[in-house]
């Protein structure tokens, strides 16, 4: 569409837009380049000017303030070589100094104590000294006149303790001193390599600012100062913001960036809005490096580029005169070039309108300037090339029309209207076997046989006629195999349906004829059952009690087993398991409890969450029977073993006990009963176990109280003075632990009664102490007697008691350390020997 309006613009108008548009783009280009250049050239003018101000200031201030510098050095330099120590002089030096220089707030030296002149106590709360006595004098002019006082806060402030600390001359951050904002230059007193004080002088920053305040930029530019810091030391109109605010609070992400810089030390310049008055404003800050500060100077970025933005306005002032010339000049020169063109174009356009309205001899005007006569005459002998072959061609045409197929192009033409005539004549004879090809094949239909296939493909759209009939025979063909297959696939699939149906009631058979329970829940509260076998009436339930929502599979979990199952299936489901297992009891219709083995898979979607739980139940109420019967029978078995164990070891004992009466020698007696009293020991822990509910563990405690009762009663202890002392926590031990433990406790309060007490009117005291800290035990056995005797190694002894104690101790893996302070204290620490599974 596009293409069309454009042939309809005449060649006047074109050459005009293209003239015009020629000399716009080399104007507009050559202005852009002129405006930028000199523009470019006047930005970087204005702001290297307004660099150089700032760096003229800055360098102004920095002069001045090396020289206040250089006053605070040459006062503690005379201190430093000043010997006569009169702090009358002194004074009048610094008062001196400070008169020759009022645009000092003040001249001051700061000493050690008795550093001056060991003198401090005679000038105790004199003029220019405080309490101390230290000598400290500030000639200032905080109230307006000259007067001298003693310097403040010298033990806590930056001025006197950083230079002490360092060493070394110090300009310190502007602070608040006595209500007045200042900074001080502080230079160390150095005697004989010891820091005795210093000297200094303080400049007040109200002055800084009146003179910075006076500096003027542009129309309505102004300046400021700030520390490193970014603390305001001046500005022309907001005064409570010195000493008080900083760059950082004024929360401008390109004046937060320049405090940064100024903090290093930087210079720069940055584009940005004024927070005092809201304008687009250019900071140049420069620093001054006395001090640490940074001149800064605000310039309004409109003011500054005011003439730069005039100069660009009459550049484009001049382009556009230019062009509208050019316009004029482009009109004049297309109307001389179009003219011709345009008569030319008639005659044109009066032979195709006679060719139009069938007069194909019409010829154009010859009549017309010589650098365009060509043109009129070359269609002349074009038009008359083409009528001869038109007309051959039209009569080709029309006999083919008519339905004439033989018709053909007459010999004679030439050139390319020879390979028309040719192509018309191929084309004829293409229509015609094509036409004879289509014949056959429908003619094959006819005879539904779609194998024949079309042979002879037309060319363009005769192809859509030959692809037409061979795609329709295609289809044709595909549609009746296809019957076929469906026929011959619909008659297996009705065999494989009715052989499915016989599986699946053969299925439904087997499992409602077995004990296993097939079912499908839905992982709710509860557990709705979207379906269970029919064989569930093996537990009374029908299948309607399910499926009318009365009665859900939590129903009939035994109410103390349910807690457990829901848990354990949670536990299962969060973990991302796809089975679960488990053994619990159940509830019939009729209120009989039996139990059984739910074997579940868990279905989860693809995001992992669970669809629903299939699985079966098993009745194993029978096996759960069978095996609680075994379990009794083996506790039974278990009892009567150590039942029999403990008859045969009290057998053992009286054997022992009859068979010492055989002999006379103390010695063996004395063998015989501690062979008695060790079975006893052990008879004693299977009597327990005989009696304890597990069979697996006893209560040490009742054991331990038993078997110090026996030793009691054995070695007669009724009739001596001692005492023992039983202290055992409610512990309960396996047989691999208590057997030991309880011979080792026989053995030491054996030996306790046998041989701490020679003196039977001795008052003598026994203990036995267990104690349990988680797995770790403490046994603890002690008297009062006369004790082991010193040269005796209990680990390395002839005595069968204490190599028996030793050697069980190890058994148990356990320690033992004998304290004999007072009489003989054993202690034993051990864990609870475990049963290996």
């Amino acid at each position: 569409m596009r293409k069309l309006e454009w042939k309809n613009v005449p060649l006047r108008s074109k050459l005009i837009l293209f003239i015009v548009i020629g000399v716009l783009l080399v104007l507009v280009t050559s202005t852009a380049v002129i405006i930028s250049t000199v523009t470019n050239q006047e930005v970087d003018l204005a702001y290297e000017q307004s660099i150089e101000k700032s760096r003229g200031y800055a360098n102004q201030f920095d002069v001045d303030m090396r020289k206040n510098h250089a006053i605070g050095q040459t006062i503690a330099d005379s201190m430093a070589a000043y010997e006569t120590a009169d702090r009358g002089e002194v004074n009048e030096i610094l008062k001196e100094i400070a008169v020759k220089n009022p645009d000092l707030l003040g001249t001051y030296v700061c000493y050690e104590p008795n550093a001056f002149d060991g003198k401090d106590m005679a000038f105790v709360n004199a003029q220019g000294h405080d309490s101390t006595g230290r000598f400290i004098p500030y000639w200032n002019r905080i109230s307006g006149d000259l007067q001298l006082d003693p310097l403040l806060n010298y033990d806590t402030s930056d001025y006197y303790q950083l230079p002490k600390k360092l060493k070394v001359d110090q300009i310190i951050d502007p602070y608040f001193y006595e209500g007045v904002f200042i900074v001080s230059y502080v230079t160390p007193i150095i005697k004989d390599g010891e820091f005795v004080g210093i000297g200094g002088v303080d400049v007040s920053l109200t002055y800084l600012d009146e003179v910075v305040s006076e500096v003027k930029a542009f129309d309505t530019g102004y300046a400021f100062m700030t520390g490193n810091t970014g603390i305001l030391i001046s500005q022309p109109e907001q005064k409570d913001w010195i000493g008080y605010k900083t760059l950082y609070d004024f929360d401008v992400p390109e004046i937060t960036a320049m405090a940064d810089d100024i903090k290093n030390g930087g210079e720069g310049y940055i584009d940005t809005i004024d927070p005092t008055t809201g304008k687009e404003v250019v900071m140049f800050y420069e620093p001054i490096k006395t001090g640490n500060f940074s001149f800064i100077l605000v310039v309004p970025k409109e003011e500054m580029l005011a003439g730069v933005v005039e100069l660009r306005n009459s550049l484009i002032v001049i382009s556009t005169i230019s062009i509208i010339f050019m316009t004029g000049l482009a009109a004049l020169i297309a109307g001389f070039v179009t003219r011709p063109i345009n008569e030319i174009v008639a005659s044109f356009k009066d032979v195709s309108d006679a060719a139009v309205g069938g007069k194909i001899y019409a010829r154009a005007d010859t009549d017309v300037d010589i650098d365009f006569k060509d043109i009129p005459s070359g269609l002349n002998e074009i038009l008359d090339a083409f009528t001869k072959p038109m007309a051959e061609t039209m009569r080709v045409a029309n006999g083919l029309a008519k339905g004439e197929l033989e018709t053909r192009v007459n010999p004679g033409l030439k050139g390319d209207f020879k390979d028309l005539g040719d192509g018309l004549d191929r084309f004829a004879e293409k229509i015609n076997n094509i036409i004879d090809e289509s014949n056959s094949v429908l003619m094959a239909f006819q005879k539904e046989d779609f194998t024949h296939k079309i042979r002879i493909k037309g060319e363009g759209d005769f192809r859509i006629l030959t692809d037409g009939i061979e795609e329709t025979r295609q289809a044709l063909y595909k549609i009746t195999s296809e019957q076929k297959k469906a026929k011959q696939e619909l008659i297996k699939y009705a065999e494989d349906l009715e052989h499915s149906n016989q599986m699946k009631e053969e299925m439904e058979r087997v499992i409602e004829n077995s004990p296993v329970v097939v079912f499908k829940w839905k992982p709710e509260k509860g557990w709705p059952i979207e379906f269970v076998s029919k064989n569930i009436s093996q537990f009374g339930y029908s299948l309607e009690d399910f499926k009318s929502g009365k009665v859900t599979y939590g129903d009939i979990v035994h109410p103390q087993d349910l807690p457990r199952v829901e848990a354990e299936l949670q536990r299962r489901c969060d973990e991302g398991d796809t089975k679960f297992n488990i053994e619990y009891r159940i509830l019939t219709k009729y209120g009989n409890i039996l139990w059984a083995d739910e074997r579940t898979f868990i279905r989860r979607d693809e995001k992992g969450n669970v669809n629903y739980l299939q699985g079966i139940i098993v009745n194993i109420d029978e096996r759960k029977r069978a095996e609680e019967a075994l379990i009794k029978i083996e506790d039974i078995r278990k009892k009567e073993i150590h039942h029999r164990i403990k008859n045969n070891l009290q057998v053992i004992s009286t054997l022992l006990y009859l068979e010492s009466d055989k002999f006379k020698d103390k010695k063996v007696k004395e063998a015989f009963r501690d062979s008695q009293d060790r079975v006893r020991t052990m008879a004693l822990v299977h009597e327990k176990l005989y009696q304890s509910e597990d069979m697996e563990s006893i209560d040490f405690a009742d054991y331990t109280k038993n078997l110090i009762n026996y030793l009691s009663q054995s070695y007669v202890v009724g009739n001596r003075d001692i005492k023992i002392d039983l202290k055992v926590e409610d512990i309960f031990l396996n047989m691999d632990t208590a057997v030991p433990l309880g011979i080792i406790i026989n053995e030491l309060v054996s030996n306790s009664l046998k041989y701490a007490f020679k003196d039977k009117k001795e008052k003598g005291i026994i203990s036995v102490d267990i104690k349990r800290a988680g797995d770790n035990f403490t046994l603890t056995v002690c008297d009062n007697g006369s004790g082991i005797p010193e040269e005796i190694d209990f680990r390395d002894t002839e005595s069968l008691g204490l190599q028996l104690v030793t050697n069980l101790v190890e058994q148990i893996d356990g320690t033992i350390t004998l304290d004999k302070d007072k009489g003989t204290k054993f202690i034993i620490e051990f864990t609870e020997e475990k049963y290996e599974l």
